[in-house]
């Protein structure tokens, strides 16, 4: 049944569903089962990246600073027409020859592209070196999805084509650039569709085709940022996309319902297609990424809590145990995941479910009943700042490597390695550094305990 300007029944039913300003609970818990079940694919268009901090031009800024720079530099007499228009300015250096070695080399304004990473970038990251998604697809140039990993000290991996997203497959989930990057290739980036009769563009865009075709079915795929005014690249991903047939699809765009499917009518009714499970959330995509990862990390560190419960219960008979959570942010969040995984901030959280965590846990419950108070870095029992990390299966000396850190980043007094096991070294194997020494070992801040020592010198 056909309403007024072509939306449907279901897209109505949608419009009421979900247009609510954030996130609501349900379309969060199905975001979060996709997780689990390693279901979920994110789709990101340049929309994300104009978010703040990142605040990247729209294509029509794109395009008229690369017309003033033609028009002052190049050809004074170009015309006015196409100022607004980045497709038929490229198109214009294409047929004269100059598309790759002009327009894309000398007159692109790529410094443009260079600025902060947002929450969506450090959250997709975060789900793609984790596995919690099960691939990621850009059509954006811009390295800020790679740049926060690599903040992270993660050798993050893009992949240009279906072929390269099966190889990145073995250390991440692959994340897939068919539109081209700033980095990589660049002169192969596409700016116009006439490039798509291109040779080595045209095999990057059918192997990125085969590969979304086989890879996307029946996943639950989540469009970020997509319907924005570089309308050409959804051009590309909407034929990319034909013959997918996805489990579900949920929009993250401030856009509404007739802005959508006037942008994108390809996408838009692909999300309309029947057995597909449709949501809009009316929303930035980088603040409703960020609260999905706010929010899979807050439900990472009650696993942890509960992994231990069976233990506690076993060993002191109650039940009634505390397993919330302080309210922080995603970052915050982060932080504990990595010192439940105890890598500190010397690597990323890879684990996408908590491991060896039950002694972790249990201790963690044992500081609670004790009367230690939550705080964005571990506890505080008795003025003392408590940083709980996971030691599981290894040495104390090569966890405190790994937790070499600015003092800014572990503001502690005690440090509680659980699992951990201390060794005592003679005093020639590791010296500290003299006072006059130019350049001395840099110390893992506050002091490290044992769970044992930590329980004796806190009495509990």
């Amino acid at each position: 049944m056909e309403y007024e300007g072509g939306a449907t029944l279901k897209a109505i039913k949608a419009l009421r569903a979900y247009l609510r300003g954030q996130m609501d609970r349900e379309v969060k818990a199905k975001l979060l089962g996709s997780i689990r079940a390693q279901r979920l694919v994110v789709v990101c268009g340049a929309g994300l990246s104009m978010a703040p901090p990142s605040s990247l031009p729209s294509a029509n800024r794109v395009s008229e600073a690369c017309y003033e720079t033609v028009r002052i530099s190049i050809d004074s007499e170009i015309p006015e027409n196409l100022k607004f228009d980045l497709e038929a300015l490229a198109e214009h250096f294409k047929q004269s020859g100059q598309l790759e070695k002009v327009f894309i080399e000398a007159v692109v304004p790529w410094a443009m592209f260079e600025t902060q990473w947002n929450p969506g970038h450090a959250a997709i990251a975060d789900f793609l070196i984790t596995k919690a998604m099960a691939s990621g697809i850009s059509a954006n140039y811009d390295c800020l999805v790679e740049r926060y990993a690599q903040s992270c000290h993660y050798d993050f991996k893009v992949a240009l084509d279906g072929d390269e997203a099966n190889l990145a497959n073995r250390t991440q989930s692959p994340f897939l650039k068919f539109h081209g990057c700033s980095y990589r290739d660049r002169p192969a980036t596409v700016w116009t569709p006439s490039q798509l009769g291109d040779h080595i563009i045209q095999s990057r865009i059918n192997k990125s085709t085969n590969w979304m075709n086989g890879h996307l079915r029946e996943k639950d795929l989540l469009f970020v940022g997509f319907w924005s005014d570089w309308a050409y690249l959804n051009t590309i991903l909407e034929n990319a996309l034909e013959g997918v047939s996805p489990n579900s699809i949920t929009v993250i765009d401030p856009s509404d319902i007739g802005e959508l499917q006037r942008k994108a009518p390809k996408l838009w009714e692909l999300s309309q297609s029947p057995g597909v499970g449709f949501s809009h959330v009316q929303e930035s995509g980088a603040d409703a990424l960020d609260e999905l990862r706010r929010a899979y990390s807050k439900s990472y560190l009650q696993q942890v809590l509960d992994a231990g419960r069976e233990a506690y219960v076993d060993q002191f008979g109650d039940e009634a145990l505390d397993l919330s959570l302080l309210e922080l942010n995603s970052e915050e969040y982060y932080h504990l995941r990595r010192d439940a995984e105890g890598v500190g901030v010397s690597g990323p959280a890879k684990c996408f479910v908590p491991e060896r965590c039950e002694q972790l846990g249990y201790f963690h419950l044992i500081l609670r009943a004790a009367g230690a108070e939550q705080t964005a870095f571990g506890y505080d029992y008795n003025g003392n700042a408590i940083r709980v990390v996971n030691g599981s299966g290894m040495m104390m000396a090569t966890l405190k490597k790994r937790y070499r850190e600015p003092p800014a980043a572990n503001p502690s007094d005690m440090v509680i390695a659980v699992g951990a096991q201390e060794t005592s070294l003679p005093n020639n194997v590791v010296r500290a550094g003299r006072e006059q020494d130019f350049i001395r070992p840099e110390e893992p801040a506050g002091k490290w305990f044992t769970v044992e020592r930590a329980r004796e010198v806190l009495e509990i």
